[in-house]
């Protein structure tokens, strides 16, 4: 016989699991049989997830004047095929932010890219893992309407912006990547190569 109180009893306590899970994902994370907390170094990281696959780093902050004050590292972990590849994002040498991105991919994948492979959505490390280095590329800033969070400027968010150039043979137009904060948000085509 189940008593009420029981009952009431595990119902509070699966609620609880429920409210606590979510936070605790935030700020911790596996990394092999180690954990990885928000806010550790990246010595620290890398002692427990060893070297990442690839490194991006990016202006965050640009004081006139000054130059760039300030500046965010993508760290990228592939796991291959059948795990979900990992975004760590670092600034001011702590770590912020850890996002899982689509599926990985074998490196014998390398070198497997068309024009058609380019897509928005994918990560600057899948672009760069299956076409390879860009033929060229640029960064600038770009400001974005009102900001949501105050004290950015008069309500204005200004963020840098990559465009990677690729060419596909001389069949073909080229190819230019659009990136934001380390995703790719449009591909255009671009002249022919001369």
């Amino acid at each position: 016989m189940v008593y009420p109180c029981a009952i009431h009893s595990l119902r509070l306590a699966v609620l609880l699991l429920v409210i606590l899970l979510p936070g605790t994902a935030l700020t911790a994370f596996r990394c092999g049989s180690a954990l990885v907390d928000i806010g550790d170094w990246p010595v620290e990281v890398e002692e427990r997830c060893g070297a990442p696959d690839y490194v991006a780093i990016y202006p965050a902050q640009s004081v006139a004047g000054l130059g760039v004050t300030d500046i965010v590292e993508h760290w990228y972990y592939n796991p291959g095929p059948h795990g979900l590849i990992r975004r760590l994002e670092f600034r001011n040498g702590q770590l912020r932010r850890e996002r899982s991105l689509g599926y990985g991919f074998h490196p014998s994948a390398t070198g497997r890219c068309s024009s058609r492979f380019l897509r928005e959505g994918l990560s600057e490390f899948e672009v760069v893992g299956r076409c390879g280095e860009p033929l060229s590329q640029r960064i600038y800033w770009r400001s974005y309407g009102h900001s949501r969070y105050r004290g950015q400027g008069a309500g204005i968010t200004v963020i840098p912006v990559k465009e990677w150039l690729f060419e596909f043979g001389a069949n073909e137009f080229r190819r230019v990547v659009i990136l934001h904060n380390g995703l790719v948000t449009e591909v255009r085509s671009d002249d022919k190569p001369r």
